[in-house]
């Protein structure tokens, strides 16, 4: 369990990381948002299965623009269903 002194460190931290965050090109951002979902299992495990992946996301506006949306992402990464929708969005192609 966190003390008082953590959560409040905790808090504080994440504040300027929004910050920081909100500073950004749109361009950092999108790179930003599309290491997150690389970090995440079940789109390593896309990747495994259909290498070409990555090279569609970073070529394709459309996606890009999706990945540029913080509000998006972070669906992306909490939603089953939102994840379901993704990976047919990029097998569309």
């Amino acid at each position: 369990m966190k003390t008082n002194e953590e959560a409040v460190w905790g808090i504080i931290k994440n504040i300027f990381s929004y910050v920081r965050y909100l500073t950004l090109s749109k361009e950092e951002k999108t790179e930003i948002n599309i290491s997150l979902v690389k970090d995440k299992y079940w789109f390593q495990e896309l990747m495994n299965t259909e290498p070409s992946i990555l090279k569609l996301i970073e070529g394709d506006e459309e996606i890009r623009r999706y990945l540029s949306s913080r509000k998006m992402v972070r669906k992306l990464l909490r939603d089953k269903e939102e994840r379901l929708r993704f990976k047919g969005f990029l097998t569309i192609d």
